[in-house]
């Protein structure tokens, strides 16, 4: 008589072991699932907090490409990570900073 040849379940399938049926999940995580999954999780708990103390009243906001050149955009960069905020909210308030003292 041939054995029957002992296959692993597919994921999401319920396995028998011995009398007990068991439900098995196989998901694949390697170094840059979990890496990944607390970026987003520390981007969504900066977002919550920077949206904290945004004004209500703001206007819709509105995208708009500039050209910098690479030094000035490294700049910008850096002040933006050493403040913990956003390129974008860097240069909204430079270009505020410039608009008000002409």
């Amino acid at each position: 008589m041939a054995e029957k040849s002992r296959q692993a379940p597919r994921p999401g399938r319920i396995a028998r072991v011995g009398s007990q049926r068991q439900r098995r999940v196989v998901l694949p995580v390697d170094a840059e699932d979990i890496a990944m999954a607390r970026l987003h999780a520390q981007v969504r708990q900066t977002e919550t907090i920077q949206a904290s103390g945004r004004k209500a009243d703001r206007s819709p906001l509105r995208c708009a490409t500039i050209q910098l050149p690479l030094q000035l955009l490294e700049r910008a960069r850096d002040r933006a990570k050493r403040d913990e905020v956003t390129l974008s909210e860097i240069v909204r308030a430079a270009i505020e900073h410039y608009l008000t003292s002409r």
